[in-house]
C-alpha cells in the first residue's frame, strides 16, 4: 500500500510537472519571441534613424558598423540587391527571396552560409526605397533561454526530491498505525489481543485506532468465550465418555472427540472429508446416510476391534438451514463391559438357581420318601445322611456367595497382623484328611512372613487353591505349595499334577459358576476361582495360570506387601 501510494503521488505529480512545463516553455517562447521582435524592431529603427541622418555611401554608413559582431547590417536597393553588408563585401547579390525582405518588420529565424551561424532577421523600407537589413546572433537569446530551462528543471527536480521526502514522512504516519492495526488483526486473528497505542499525529487515525482496540477487545472476549464453551465442551463429551461425530448434509464429518477418536481411529485429516473415507463400518455409514436421506434415527450395536459399540445416529438438521451445517448426530458408547456384566448376571442367577436347585430336588424327594414312609430302617438313616450332605452344599454354596459379597461391597478394611505361614500350616492340615483320602501327599516349602490383612481373605485364598489342586488330581499325585518374599512381594504358588486345563477353558475359569466338565463330576459351588481372583484384586495383587492338558497346573498369586498397609 505505501508503494502504491508513493507511486500514485509521483506519477500525479509528474502528470502535473509536465503539463506545467509544457505551459512554461510555450509562455517562455512566446514571450522570447516577443522580446526578440521588440529587440530587433528597436535596432532596425535605430539605425534607420542613423542611416536617415547619414551623408555618406551605403558602404560608408556600414564600414562604421564592422567592428559591432553582434550586429550584421546590410543594406539593399529597393530590387533588393545587396548594396553594402558589414559581414559580406559582395556586393550585388539578390536578397529578394528572403523572407524577412518579402514581409518587412517581421523577425525570422535562419542559418546565415555567409557567416555560418543561426540568426534572427528582420528588414524595414527605407524614406528612399532602400531595405536595410538587421540580423543577431541567436545564441545569446538562446543561453537567456537555456538557462532559464535549466533552473526551472533543477528547481522542479529538487522540489519533486523534498515532495518525495515529505510524502514518505506522510505515508508513514499515515499507514504505521495501519500496520500496527493490521499486526494487531492478525494477533487477534491467532487468538492473542494486542492494545494498539495511539501515537499518529492525526487525531482521525488516533479514533479509528481507539474504535479498532475496542472492536478488537469485544472480538477477543468473544473469541474467549467461544474457546471457553468449546472447551467446557470437549471436557463434558470426554467425561460421559461417549463418542461423539457431527456430520453435515453433504455427510462430511464436521466435528468428533476423543472418545471416538479412540473407537474409530480417527485422525484430525478426517474433519472436512466424507462419512466413507476413513469410517470403515458399514452399519455406521449406512445409518448416516438414510439419516440424511429419511431423517429417520437409528440405535444399533457395531462390534469394532472386539469392542461392542451402542451406536445412536440422530436427524438434527433444522430445514432451510446452510447444507455446512451439523445435520446428523452420532453417539457411540462402548457397552462391552455393560454387555458382559449383564451376561455373567444372568449367567449367575442361571447357575445359582441351577446349583441350588439341584440339593433342593434331592432334599425334597428323601423328605418325601421319609414323610410317606417308604424308607425304614437303614434307608431312612441313609435319606438323613443324604439331606445332610445336600444341605452342606447349599450351605457351602451360599457361603461362597456372601463372600463374593463380601469382597464387592466391603469398603472398610479390617486388618491386622498375621503370620500367613502359620495360616498356610492350618489351612493344610484341614485338608490333608481330604488329601489322604484321595492318597495324595501335600509338599510345603513356606518362609515366615507377616503381613497386614484379612484373616478370612487369606484363609480362603489358600483353601481353594489347595483345594482346586487335590480335586482336580488323580490319585499318587502330588501338590506342590511355596509361600515366600520377592521384591517386597508375597509369593503364593501352589503346582499340581491333574488334569489341567485346555487354552480355551483358561480364560473362563475365573468366571463364577464356570467349571470345567471333569470338574462338575466332584461337586463343588463353581465359585473358588472367582472369590481368588477378587481377592487378589483387592490386595492390588496379579494371578498366572499356567496349564496344559495332562500336564497338571501351576497357580502363581502375587501381593505387593506394601498394599497391606
Amino acid at each position: 500500500m505505501k508503494k502504491a501510494i508513493i507511486k500514485n503521488n509521483i506519477i500525479l505529480l509528474l502528470s502535473a510537472f509536465t503539463l506545467f512545463f509544457m505551459i512554461v516553455f510555450i509562455a517562455i517562447s512566446n514571450f522570447q519571441k516577443s522580446n526578440q521582435t521588440q529587440l530587433l524592431s528597436f535596432l532596425v529603427e535605430e539605425i534607420e534613424l542613423a542611416y536617415e541622418g547619414f551623408s555618406g555611401t551605403p558602404t560608408e554608413f556600414v564600414e562604421a558598423y564592422q567592428n559591432d559582431n553582434d550586429r550584421r547590417i546590410t543594406i539593399l536597393d529597393h530590387q533588393a540587391f545587396v548594396l553594402a553588408d558589414t559581414h559580406d563585401d559582395t556586393v550585388g547579390t539578390d536578397k529578394s527571396g528572403r523572407p524577412e525582405i518579402k514581409d518587412p518588420g517581421t523577425v525570422y529565424t535562419r542559418r546565415s552560409v555567409t557567416i555560418d551561424m543561426d540568426l534572427l532577421y528582420i528588414a524595414q523600407v527605407m524614406s528612399d526605397g532602400n531595405y536595410i537589413r538587421v540580423a543577431v546572433p541567436i545564441e545569446p537569446q538562446m543561453i537567456v533561454y537555456t538557462r532559464l530551462v535549466w533552473i526551472l528543471v533543477l528547481t522542479s527536480i529538487l522540489w519533486i526530491v523534498l515532495y518525495y521526502l515529505g510524502l514518505v514522512q506522510v505515508n508513514k504516519n499515515l499507514l504505521t498505525p495501519w500496520s500496527q492495526v493490521k499486526k494487531g488483526l492478525i494477533e487477534l486473528n491467532r487468538g492473542n489481543y494486542q492494545m494498539m497505542s495511539l501515537f499518529s499525529p492525526y487525531p482521525e487515525i488516533n479514533e479509528i485506532i481507539h474504535e479498532m482496540n475496542e472492536i478488537n477487545l469485544e472480538t477477543m472476549k468473544h473469541l474467549s468465550s467461544i474457546e471457553s464453551y468449546k472447551f467446557q465442551l470437549d471436557k463434558i463429551l470426554d467425561e460421559i465418555k461417549q463418542g461423539v461425530m457431527l456430520f453435515n448434509e453433504n455427510e462430511e464429518l464436521i466435528y468428533f472427540n476423543r472418545d471416538i477418536q479412540s473407537y474409530l481411529g480417527l485422525t484430525e485429516e478426517a474433519i472436512g472429508q466424507p462419512a466413507y473415507v476413513q469410517i470403515r463400518d458399514y452399519q455406521i455409514k449406512n445409518a448416516i446416510h438414510q439419516s440424511i436421506e429419511k431423517h429417520e434415527n437409528f440405535v444399533f450395536d457395531a462390534k469394532i476391534d472386539e469392542k461392542l459399540l451402542e451406536v445412536k445416529v440422530f436427524h438434527i438438521a433444522i430445514r432451510h438451514e446452510s447444507k455446512s451445517n451439523a445435520s446428523v448426530l452420532v453417539i457411540c458408547k462402548d457397552v462391552s463391559s455393560e454387555r458382559a456384566i449383564e451376561q455373567m448376571k444372568r449367567d449367575f442367577f442361571s447357575h445359582a438357581s441351577h446349583e441350588l436347585k439341584s440339593p433342593l430336588t434331592a432334599i425334597r424327594g428323601h423328605a418325601e420318601l421319609i414323610e410317606h414312609q417308604l424308607v425304614k430302617g437303614d434307608d431312612v438313616f441313609k435319606s438323613a445322611h443324604s439331606i445332610v450332605k445336600q444341605t452342606e452344599t447349599m450351605t457351602a454354596l451360599v457361603e461362597d456367595m456372601l463372600m463374593l459379597s463380601r469382597l464387592e461391597n466391603l469398603k472398610e478394611k479390617q486388618y491386622v497382623e498375621t503370620r500367613l505361614d502359620t495360616l498356610l500350616t492350618s489351612v493344610i492340615d484341614q485338608l490333608n484328611p481330604y488329601a489322604t483320602q484321595r492318597k495324595m501327599k501335600l509338599t510345603k516349602k513356606d518362609q515366615p512372613i507377616s503381613m497386614f490383612c484379612d484373616p478370612i481373605d487369606m484363609q480362603k485364598l489358600f483353601k481353594n487353591l489347595i483345594e482346586n489342586a487335590i480335586k482336580y488330581s488323580d490319585e499318587n499325585k502330588t501338590v506342590d505349595i511355596v509361600l515366600q518374599m520377592e521384591d517386597d512381594r508375597v509369593i503364593f504358588i501352589v503346582k499340581d499334577q491333574g488334569f489341567g486345563i485346555s487354552k480355551d477353558n483358561q480364560q473362563r475359569v475365573f468366571e463364577r459358576f464356570y467349571r470345567v466338565d471333569k470338574g462338575r463330576l466332584d461337586g463343588g459351588t463353581g465359585l473358588g476361582l472367582a472369590i481368588v481372583k477378587h481377592i487378589v484384586m483387592k490386595y492390588n495383587g496379579g494371578i498366572d495360570l499356567k496349564s496344559a492338558l495332562s500336564k497338571g497346573t501351576t497357580m502363581t498369586v502375587s501381593i505387593p506387601l506394601k498394599s497391606s498397609k
